[in-house]
């Protein structure tokens, strides 16, 4: 079974009828569409919040971000900037950020595992005064 990766992504552009193209297309389910031919995504993503100039959304996947869709994104939408921050339950974690005017910057580095997280936070642990 793969570790989950929980992905918070934001996504803005100043061209607000390619932002709802994205996310009519690429983001939201349709009544009467086949989507078992298609991504995945449609089933793990949750939007938070959108506006006519940003969405941001919540997607789970396996093991770590879908790059791939990530920058096929860019490519679709070229006006859009996208930012990815991401912790997968092993213990890795990571910010991905592109547009099509300053290429793609990814930073990773390990982070709290899930086990660890809920050992060092748990409730039975004592809070330190200061």
């Amino acid at each position: 079974m793969p570790n989950d990766c929980w992905n918070y992504i934001t996504i803005t552009c100043e061209d607000c009828e390619e932002l709802n193209n994205l996310y009519i297309n690429e983001l939201i389910r349709e009544e009467g569409r086949d989507y078992e031919s298609e991504f995945y995504y449609y089933k793990n993503i949750t939007i938070e919040k959108k506006c006519f100039k940003g969405i941001k959304f919540q997607q789970l996947t396996a093991w770590k971000p879908d790059y791939e869709w990530l920058e096929s994104l860019l490519t679709k939408y070229p006006n859009c900037w996208i930012k990815n921050e991401w912790n997968e339950e092993g213990g890795i974690a990571g910010v991905w950020v592109g547009s099509v005017n300053n290429g793609i910057q990814t930073i990773c580095w390990e982070d709290l595992c899930i086990e660890k997280n809920n050992d060092i936070f748990t409730v039975n642990n004592k809070t330190q005064k200061k």
